[in-house]
């Protein structure tokens, strides 16, 4: 056979095995196209939550992930401790340093552009778009509820990356399955639900790169009772996404609901980790809008803090959607009052009985049972 027919042959068996190569997810053999991920690369899945189209009986599926390659550069955390040292008389020490560099280097990362990961669930495969310059890829799966019923898949799904064979890490996601109706909470994070003195900014980034995260005291408990009954759990904050795998950890410590997690786009080559938290008043309210109208027959408790501008941008929520907003709940970290200019101003547009300002979360007064979801003899 001549040189020229083999180098075909050759070419020939490369196609056939990059369309057709044969791996196993979960113990099942499947045919198809695998992620493009590289054994020095990592991918990081947002949980999120699905929507229901009662009309077509599907469910819209988002999936939403990042790749990126870790880093551990020496040099550029110095960059980052010099600087915080500088700025804010902030260093490490043998208690903080794991933090520091877990959290630092998270922000460093190095995103992979154009990688197109392959994802399985219900025996069939899903390729994703491209990734972005940021490392970020998404896209919203329609699928049959049929499907999902077939493999009794009810208030959550399970996925899992596409990998070659020769690649044996797994990397799972889960999207949340929230029904039409029912109870839901926004709520923000710094403040809010951890101690993080987003008014202060020295204490802010000392809580944010250094000490081990602390939960609000019973604030975990406080929403696992709100949505005992077919509730559902967003976060909206202005931590940047990079964050989310130690902020994904300690929720799920603290014992917080299954939630999912909207938080802002961050690059360190286009801002500094001195400008890294992003006004919510930019930020929050559309990805509020959008999980709202996502949801318009369900009710809506919205809670925040008063350190920043959550009461502005819940006010101006509210309005948009006035019948689905029933709560607004403000952590008092300024040591305000209802009677405040600020608030009364806000007051004035929304209405005052939906509104309360609490220190802990034991002051917080006891919401309309019918809200909850509680029947009402």
């Amino acid at each position: 056979m001549h040189t020229y027919d083999l180098l075909k042959m050759k070419q020939l068996h490369n196609i056939m095995i990059s369309a057709l190569m044969i791996l196993t997810v979960n113990g099942a053999l499947v045919a198809g196209p695998v992620s493009e991920l590289k054994s020095d690369e990592t991918l990081v899945f947002f949980t999120t939550s699905a929507w229901f189209n009662a009309d077509a009986a599907q469910w819209h599926v988002p999936i939403h992930g990042w790749v990126y390659e870790p880093e551990d550069s020496l040099h550029r955390k110095e960059v980052v401790s010099k600087t915080f040292a500088t700025a804010f008389d902030l260093e490490t020490d043998s208690m903080t340093q794991k933090n520091f560099d877990q959290r630092v280097n998270l922000l460093l990362a190095d995103n992979e552009r154009n990688k197109t990961i392959v994802i399985r669930f219900a025996n069939r495969t899903y390729a994703l778009p491209k990734s972005s310059a940021n490392g970020h890829f998404s896209k919203t799966l329609l699928v049959d509820d049929s499907i999902f019923k077939q493999h009794n898949i009810k208030q959550q799904l399970n996925f899992q990356a596409v990998l070659k064979p020769s690649d044996t890490r797994q990397f799972m996601g889960q999207v949340n399955l929230i029904s039409g109706s029912g109870v839901s909470i926004i709520s923000d994070i710094d403040d809010t639900i951890k101690i993080s003195a987003v008014t202060d900014r020295k204490q802010l980034m000392n809580q944010t790169f250094y000490q081990e995260f602390k939960a609000v005291n019973g604030m975990a408990a406080t929403y696992q009772k709100w949505l005992q009954n077919d509730g559902a759990l967003h976060f909206v904050s202005s931590s940047p996404w990079q964050l989310y795998p130690v902020l994904k950890a300690f929720i799920q410590e603290a014992g917080f609901p299954a939630a999912d997690f909207h938080l802002k786009s961050f690059r360190f080559k286009d801002s500094s980790f001195l400008n890294l938290f992003a006004q919510g008043t930019t930020t929050k309210p559309p990805q509020i809008q959008r999980i709202i109208r996502r949801y318009p027959n369900r009710s809506f408790i919205l809670v925040g803090d008063s350190g920043e501008h959550d009461p502005e941008v819940y006010t101006q929520i509210q309005q948009q959607f006035p019948q689905q907003i029933k709560q607004i709940l403000i952590r008092n970290v300024t040591a305000e009052s209802l009677s405040d200019v600020r608030f009364q101003n806000l007051m004035q547009r929304t209405g005052s009985e939906i509104w309360q300002l609490f220190q802990e979360v034991d002051e917080i007064k006891p919401l309309p049972q019918h809200l909850l979801g509680i029947d009402v003899l």
